[in-house]
């Protein structure tokens, strides 16, 4: 019952977890990054597609602002929706090897800017106009690689927002990604239903994973545990550009 991969998997969905319980974000992101240096990437974007709408909703009741950020940036999580389509079609016509190093690329960038940035602010009449700029451009890198974090993630940090502000527009972005996702999946016969299983057995590991998550962020600066899942990432994406 208890194969290696199927061990390999509950492992990748837990440390996803526990990361996504500690900062806030990053289940999809560091899932897929270990997910695919054993799985095909489509395969394993529907293996943590579930676990990860289970995680932003766990997250999302505990980071309040709902109504506030639906408002704020209605038009970033709009544009997404065309940029995921768009981004979707890379990911099902072109052959799986692009596809994952495109996602290490993406994961050294996130990695690098988190390590060493220096605070950059963006100015507030700005933010309009770039709301649906950077939706688009998230949806379309989220179709691509099945990474929900890059660009909205830099662009949230350098907003004037609060953190559970940030936080919850970030898992409201995470939920409408993976609905459509899965909608899309669904649609064109491309979601792995043979991984049912693994859908279920997530469940669990991920709401441990998000628990301890929340215990360790009580403990370690958050500053500290941060640069400590940017250096992971970096290796994360390392692995999948050097990778066959």
């Amino acid at each position: 019952m208890f194969e290696p991969i199927s061990i390999f998997i509950l492992f990748a969905l837990i440390v996803a977890a526990f990361i996504k319980g500690s900062l806030g974000l990053g289940f999809s992101t560091i899932g897929l990054a270990i997910l695919a240096n054993a799985i095909d990437l489509k395969t394993a974007i529907s293996i943590v597609i579930l676990p990860s709408l289970l995680s932003n909703i766990l997250v999302m009741i505990d980071a309040g602002h709902f109504k506030v950020s639906l408002k704020q940036f209605l038009w970033m999580f709009v544009m997404a929706m065309p940029g995921m389509f768009l981004g979707l079609q890379l990911l099902l016509l072109s052959d799986n090897t692009v596809s994952v190093k495109i996602l290490g690329a993406v994961l050294m960038f996130y990695g690098i800017w988190g390590l060493f940035n220096r605070n950059f602010a963006i100015q507030e009449s700005l933010v309009p106009r770039l709301n649906p700029i950077v939706g688009f451009i998230t949806g379309a890198v989220n179709g691509a690689t099945g990474s929900q974090i890059f660009p909205i993630m830099p662009y949230l940090l350098s907003l004037k927002i609060s953190k559970d502000m940030l936080v919850q527009t970030i898992n409201i972005s995470f939920t409408l990604s993976s609905l459509v996702m899965l909608s899309a999946l669904l649609l064109t016969e491309n979601l792995d239903t043979a991984s049912i299983g693994y859908y279920a057995l997530g469940f669990v590991p991920v709401t441990a994973g998000v628990w301890l998550g929340n215990k360790l962020r009580r403990r370690i600066p958050e500053d500290q545990f941060k640069r400590i899942v940017m250096a992971l990432i970096i290796v994360l994406g390392c692995l999948l550009l050097t990778g066959k």
